[in-house]
């Protein structure tokens, strides 16, 4: 373990630190360091645990954050935190480098422009959207090529756009952002943090594509029962409406029926013989008139297609105006109904 004096100012980059930590085979103590010292050494610790530059299979660990000897040690191996912290099995495997690459991700490894800018965003990119293409094909889910957004999973019928983006961040030079987007649901967004990178939110965006082809899945069945009975609302009322008209017809044909017996009643109460031809002929156009001669029983419902009139609420007079529209019958003389 190397011992600088506490006055000893940090690196000034991260990977200072690293070289400074190598020289010294691991270990570096800073004899009680002013605290404007401390701090910038806690500051450049920060940068190279939250900026993912501590090498693979090592951890970092520091003694002294705020009094006496300040101490930082590279060991190999798992931080001693984490051993009893239980394992993620949500987690997506995000691969190192592209072998076997999904069609939609070799092609647009073939058009750069279309990725974030940096060299380091633009092979992130690739890894994660090789990722979530793998995820979803496992899912039974379709990946296609997008034309405005990078591609377009296909969850339960119901396209979910997937762009990616470089932003700056207030501790970060570049952090790498992704959304997801549908025409119903609106937008999500993941972003990488200081302790949680975006490779660690896969898990959450394939559970958010299949909540949202759900939820598309949802919707559509309860439009689907909307509209249903809203034709059978409407087919209701067409059946009414014709119901309507029909039994207006029958009861205007009865009326006028009893009307023509009863003015036949008069005719010969004022002095017309009962056997005069007049009276006879209207004695039978009251009983083909009369439904009551051939009751007619429940009339066939309307074609679908067919615009029948609403039912009017006035009920019929007990005189009518004018005889009904002559309907024909059939040949068993039951009342035909259109």
């Amino acid at each position: 373990m190397d011992a600088l004096p506490g006055s000893t100012r940090p690196p000034a980059s991260v990977q200072g630190l690293l070289d400074l930590l190598e020289k010294a085979e691991g270990s570096v103590q800073v004899l009680d360091p002013p605290a404007q010292a401390r701090a910038a050494w806690r500051r450049l610790i920060h940068a190279l645990r939250s900026g993912g530059h501590v090498p693979k299979g090592w951890h970092l660990v520091h003694r002294g954050r705020n009094t006496g000897d300040l101490v930082i040690e590279l060991r190999r191996g798992r931080h001693p935190s984490k051993q009893y912290q239980p394992v993620n099995r949500s987690s997506v495997p995000v691969p190192e480098f592209l072998v076997d690459p999904h069609p939609v991700i070799d092609r647009l490894r073939e058009q750069p422009s279309r990725l974030p800018e940096s060299d380091e965003s633009r092979s992130r990119t690739l890894m994660l959207l090789q990722a979530l293409c793998v995820e979803a094909e496992k899912r039974a889910w379709a990946v296609r090529w997008g034309t405005d957004a990078l591609l377009s999973v296909v969850v339960d019928e119901q396209p979910l756009e997937v762009r990616p983006r470089e932003d700056q961040g207030a501790r970060w030079t570049l952090r790498l952002v992704l959304t997801v987007t549908d025409a119903d649901a609106g937008v999500a967004e993941w972003k990488d943090y200081a302790r949680k990178r975006l490779e660690d939110e896969l898990f959450a965006i394939l559970t958010d594509l299949r909540q949202r082809g759900r939820d598309y899945v949802t919707a559509a069945e309860a439009a689907e029962r909307a509209e249903q009975a809203r034709l059978q609302q409407e087919r209701d009322r067409a059946v009414t409406a014709h119901r309507d008209q029909i039994l207006r017809q029958q009861v205007a044909a009865w009326l006028l029926a009893e009307d023509i017996r009863s003015y036949c009643t008069d005719l010969v109460t004022a002095g017309m013989r009962i056997d005069d031809p007049w009276l006879a002929w209207a004695h039978t156009y009251a009983d083909d008139l009369d439904p009551l001669a051939d009751p007619p029983g429940s009339p066939d419902d309307p074609p679908p297609s067919e615009a029948v009139p609403a039912p009017r609420q006035q009920h019929a007079e007990k005189t009518a105006s004018t005889p009904p529209p002559y309907q024909p019958w059939h040949p068993n003389r039951r009342w035909y109904h259109g």
